[in-house]
């Protein structure tokens, strides 16, 4: 199912998709579910460890559930959005509502397997529901990826010139720079990453310029070979959307647990806990070392590790419930959607 035609326009993605196939086989490795297992635990039971209940008690009750609907609604549409990035990308005509599916069942995936492996497990999911070829669908999650990681640092840039800077113009300023520097990556991504790798090369015999350097290479590989310069801008376009929608909601759910915190700070929290998934610890789905993260920014903001912990959890609570509402709505619509007709004549 997995094999391509190395004569195809796809032949860029064999190396990459090769590296993907090798990584379904962690899926049966009993050595990473039960050391994922064992550090969500610990992370966990470290978190709940600093939980003073009466004070948890009052943080509870004082939980405004308008803005934590509300915060939910968006992650649902930022689901929507992601569908949109899918059918962007593929190489053949896809409905949007294929594309939906695949992605209610992928961010499921991502909360149920160790080591993000439902990123891997996404691949699978493209060929699937979407029927693309399965070096498409590798090209496609790695450039969302990339994609990501460039507007969730430039958020989090933005956020550090917001905390360090008390020159209101200086704020302003300095966030356009940060935004039209994202917009410039996108667009002369080729270019960028030409003068990135070049450095590169001389010491590509050593381990950690050789691992960049192929990322690089098969970036503007995968670039060259998969996005046109409309579709590129199109995923720029919708990469800022959606992450605009997700800190907007992730800044919803903190104000609704702790309503006194700066609107800046929210948003800084949640691009922190977006950026956790970036830590090389392997968890199930990311349980424990997020609710870590969340109450290492609630003490870094001068909240008690007694008060952050309550906090984190019920954010991290609000999170996982977004994507399981995704899915059981999308889930249940096709179901709907599937069923017979009733025959008049029996009414």
């Amino acid at each position: 199912m997995f094999e391509e035609k190395r004569g195809s326009k796809f032949h860029p993605t064999i190396k990459l998709l090769d590296q993907t196939i090798e990584k379904f086989s962690l899926l049966a490795n009993r050595t990473v579910w039960l050391y994922s297992i064992f550090a969500s635990i610990l992370l966990l039971g470290f978190v709940f460890a600093q939980i003073e209940w009466v004070d948890a008690r009052e943080i509870f009750a004082s939980i405004s559930y308008f803005w934590l609907s509300i915060g939910v609604l968006l992650l649902l549409v930022e689901g929507f959005i992601t569908a949109a990035r899918f059918q962007l990308l593929t190489s053949t005509d896809v409905s949007y509502g294929e594309c939906v599916t695949a992605v209610a069942w992928y961010v499921l995936m991502l909360i149920a397997l160790p080591v993000r492996l439902g990123e891997i497990v996404g691949v699978a999911l493209i060929v699937k529901h979407m029927r693309q070829r399965p070096g498409v669908a590798a090209a496609s999650l790695f450039f969302q990826r990339i994609f990501d990681m460039l507007i969730l640092l430039s958020m989090l840039l933005i956020g550090i010139v917001f905390v360090w800077s008390d020159d209101a113009t200086g704020k302003q300023v300095a966030s356009a720079a940060i935004l039209v520097s994202f917009i410039a990556t996108i667009v002369y991504f080729d270019r960028i990453i030409s003068v990135l790798v070049d450095p590169l090369l001389p010491r590509r015999r050593e381990k950690w310029p050789r691992r960049l350097l192929r990322l690089g290479l098969q970036a503007r590989m995968f670039r060259r070979h998969h996005l046109t310069r409309r579709k590129s801008n199109l995923l720029g376009a919708l990469t800022l959307v959606k992450w605009a929608v997700n800190l907007i909601a992730m800044s919803c759910v903190v104000l609704a647990v702790v309503p006194t915190i700066a609107t800046v700070n929210a948003l800084g929290v949640g691009v922190v806990y977006n950026l956790s998934a970036v830590i090389p610890i392997q968890t199930i789905g990311g349980f424990g070392i997020s609710e870590a993260v969340l109450l290492g920014s609630f003490a870094w903001l001068g909240y008690s590790l007694a008060a952050g912990a309550p906090i984190s959890i019920v954010i991290r609570i609000a999170m996982i419930s977004a994507p399981l509402v995704f899915w059981g709505i999308v889930v249940t619509s096709k179901a709907i959607c599937k069923m017979p007709p009733k025959d008049p004549q029996r009414l």
